[in-house]
């Protein structure tokens, strides 16, 4: 086990989740950038750093199939415990700055993984594993921490992000479909800087 599995496993063994520094209890403002994409039983759908989200129980809803993520077995394990017996999920361990190949994805979600990696060369695996595993017409939401906003959480230092960035690193595969500033108020009454980005894969 990784020093960075060991401090997840450790967060989510000690905190409940609601007072997680990033629990929402209203999701909402991803919801509405999915509003629009076409979801059904057909769908495959990727949630990077699924933790313990109440997110998974609405894309539960919307009957698609899912690929939780997250790098911590114990969020994980917290999930499969609170989800119960659900068909059509793949809980997914795994570190998304190391390469992987094998999901077939037409919805990456990503709300707050991104920005925890530092390193230049995680961070073009991350893209690969993206570009490589999200298919043609598909769609990647992005939440991260945006430019002049926080610069840590969960005591770990974040890189923040900005249109522009988002768009040089995804290349002219991808065009734009939709973006959105917005201030995340957490368990804590502390304002988090949020950007929100929704780009549609238009080449192979």
């Amino acid at each position: 086990m990784t020093s960075l599995e060991s401090h997840w496993n450790n967060i989510f063994e000690k905190t409940n989740d609601e007072k997680l520094g990033w629990w929402e209890n209203d999701i909402s403002q991803t919801l509405k950038f999915l509003d629009n994409l076409k979801i059904d039983n057909n769908s495959e759908i990727f949630l990077s750093g699924a933790g313990t989200s109440l997110l998974v129980d609405e894309l539960v809803k919307m009957k698609c199939n899912l690929v939780l993520n997250d790098i911590s077995e114990v969020a994980l394990k917290k999930l499969k415990d609170r989800l119960g017996k659900v068909e059509n999920i793949d809980f997914f361990k795994y570190d998304l700055s190391k390469k992987f190949t094998d999901k077939n994805i037409d919805i990456w979600i990503d709300r707050a993984v991104l920005h925890f990696l530092l390193d230049e060369k995680d961070i073009k695996i991350y893209f690969e594993n993206l570009k490589t595993n999200l298919k043609k017409d598909g769609y990647v939401l992005f939440a991260q921490f945006r430019n002049g906003g926080v610069t840590s959480c969960a005591n770990l230092p974040i890189k923040q992000y900005s249109l522009n960035e988002f768009s040089n690193r995804l290349g002219d595969d991808f065009k734009l479909i939709k973006s959105e500033e917005f201030d995340f108020i957490n368990p804590f009454d502390s304002k988090k800087e949020y950007i929100y980005a929704l780009f549609q894969k238009i080449k192979l």
